[in-house]
């Protein structure tokens, strides 16, 4: 199945550009609880398209996907928008992406054993 066209001139852009901090990361959702703790922080929508407002700090642009049980960012605005303090909380709501554990563990860790099962040829189905 072919990648959503935003999608892919997303990931073709920063791919260009040598940019992957303008790939998105996705939250549940839950992670913007804390902030409605306080009364002078907002959080505003359209329907697809959110913004927390902390009086102080940047806005934070987002998006909302899966019935609204999910938020998305992209990396730089993790790193740029989101004090250092408060990463931990937004790594705790972190949605993974459908990957493979057992290459994710190889490359933080190389030289390590991962039994992965017997090497066999592959020969994926095309899709088109």
């Amino acid at each position: 199945m072919p990648a959503d066209p935003a999608w892919r001139r997303t990931v073709a852009r920063a791919v260009a550009g040598g940019d992957a901090a303008a790939l998105p990361l996705r939250f549940s959702a839950a992670v913007l609880a804390r902030y409605l703790q306080r009364s002078d922080n907002r959080i505003l929508r359209s329907d697809t398209i959110g913004r927390l407002i902390q009086p102080g700090k940047p806005v934070i642009d987002f998006g909302i996907v899966a019935d609204d049980r999910e938020i998305h960012l992209r990396f730089a605005d993790l790193l740029q928008l989101v004090p250092e303090a408060e990463r931990d909380h937004w790594l705790d709501h972190l949605i993974a992406p459908d990957l493979s554990r057992t290459l994710l563990k190889m490359q933080l860790t190389p030289g390590a054993c991962h039994d992965d099962g017997e090497l066999r040829d592959w020969r994926p189905e095309p899709t088109c």
